[in-house]
């Protein structure tokens, strides 16, 4: 697979060191991780989440869809009045009515969208081209004399064609001062040489002109790889979730895309790792959407070892089994004795609480972890597991359908 970056790496010549470019981050945690099924932030909570945010090094928010939500208006209202510390953003359909919404509101940039697949146009549209693009030219007008920074989303974008969209932003930008265009993975289904190639034919054809911006959702897993293929392909803006929550299996996460983007070398990115674990807990649990320990870069387990192998090889050298060092997000290292666990272990622990350390001891008491391991109550996990799923029924499965009957065939308000 051929990549091309923009702007490429370049050296740093009076320190001998590789620059890399510039990778704006919008964070999309209060508008699309909000849209995840049972999910709803207080507008106290919503302007709470978004100075964390902003404490992180988020460049822009993706704050909310004010023309669909009263209370998207009022948290971003809420935002500009407590002066969060980075750009607000608002969504809104390419309707005139959406973007004037989104400029009262108080929001510095509008994300305008529209589909750009011929089945998203046709079929769920009613439209063809040519209205899709007079509607994009009409909002985009609002949204200049309205003094907002206008960002343009091509949904669907995986499933379009790349030279209609090309052709497309070519004749808007001549018409409109466009500062992103956003080429939305909106269901999943590209792959990171597609996605790759989609942004390397735009970022061919447009030039500098533009930021290309990714949008990336994760039905098959690969958002995270198919931001940094973005990125590489051309992307100067990515757009993330914290904890990758969103609509069906989610969206980006901000940490992996921020790890990976770091760590391999792609792009420098503002966002301060050492607020990730914090931002994850806070997400976690304001929308009850909670993380598996094996979630990467900021998942209980990723820095804890039991299998005896590992541990020895750690003792040895912490780089023997963790590319990604806890200390890069403020957490450390953490030693389980388990089922797994080897005589290593058991030394190391026993040496550090200056215990005996010979080797009739550390086998005594190798077993005697084992042994309580194996009488462990296997009920503790069939309670757990019972308690989650009451949990998430009970707070994200939204008001149950049979209260929306009860009311209509009642007349009567909706019950609390």
């Amino acid at each position: 697979m051929t990549t091309t970056s923009s702007p490429p790496a370049s050296t740093d010549y009076a320190t001998g060191q590789l620059r890399l470019p510039r990778v704006e981050v919008v964070d999309c945690t209060l508008r699309d991780g909000e849209q995840a099924a049972g999910v709803e932030f207080s507008v106290e909570r919503k302007v709470a989440l978004a100075h964390q945010l902003a404490a992180a090094g988020i460049d822009i928010l993706d704050a909310g869809f004010p023309a669909a939500s009263a209370a998207d208006f009022d948290a971003i209202q809420e935002m500009r009045r407590q002066g969060v510390g980075c750009r607000v953003g608002a969504t809104a359909r390419a309707l005139t009515g959406d973007v004037v919404r989104a400029a009262e509101s108080g929001a510095d940039d509008v994300f305008v969208f529209m589909p750009t697949s011929n089945l998203r146009i046709r079929e769920t549209m009613g439209i063809d081209r040519a209205r899709a693009e007079a509607m994009l030219l009409e909002a985009g007008e609002t949204a200049m004399s309205c003094g907002l920074a206008l960002s343009i989303v091509f949904e669907d974008a995986t499933r379009a064609d790349p030279e209609w969209m090309a052709e497309l932003l070519a004749r808007l930008m001549d018409r409109l001062v466009v500062g992103r265009a956003f080429l939305a993975d909106t269901v999943g289904c590209g792959d990171p040489e597609s996605i790759n190639r989609l942004f390397a034919t735009l970022s061919r054809r447009l030039g500098d002109d533009i930021a290309l911006a990714t949008h990336c959702h994760n039905d098959l897993g690969m958002a995270t790889a198919n931001t940094v293929a973005a990125v590489r392909g051309g992307a100067r803006t990515i757009s993330c979730t914290v904890n990758g929550i969103g609509e069906r299996a989610g969206n980006a996460d901000l940490a992996e895309s921020v790890a990976a983007l770091t760590h391999l070398q792609v792009a420098e990115v503002g966002v301060r790792p050492l607020t990730l674990p914090a931002l994850s807990e806070a997400v976690q649990h304001l929308s009850g959407i909670h993380m598996s320990p094996m979630k990467p870069v900021t998942g209980s387990n990723v820095y804890r070892h039991e299998s005896g192998v590992h541990v020895d090889a750690m003792l040895k050298d912490r780089r023997s089994y963790e590319f990604l060092a806890p200390s890069w997000t403020a957490q450390e290292h953490e030693w389980v004795l388990g089922k797994h666990s080897g005589e290593a272990l058991v030394r190391t622990l026993l040496a550090q609480n200056g215990c005996p350390t010979d080797d009739d001891t550390v086998r005594t008491l190798l077993a005697v972890v084992k042994e309580q391991l194996s009488m462990r109550d296997a009920e503790l996990l069939d309670a757990g597991y019972r308690a989650k799923i009451a949990f998430e029924r009970a707070a994200l499965s939204g008001v149950p359908v049979s209260s929306l009957l009860a009311t209509a065939r009642a007349g009567g308000p909706m019950p609390s």
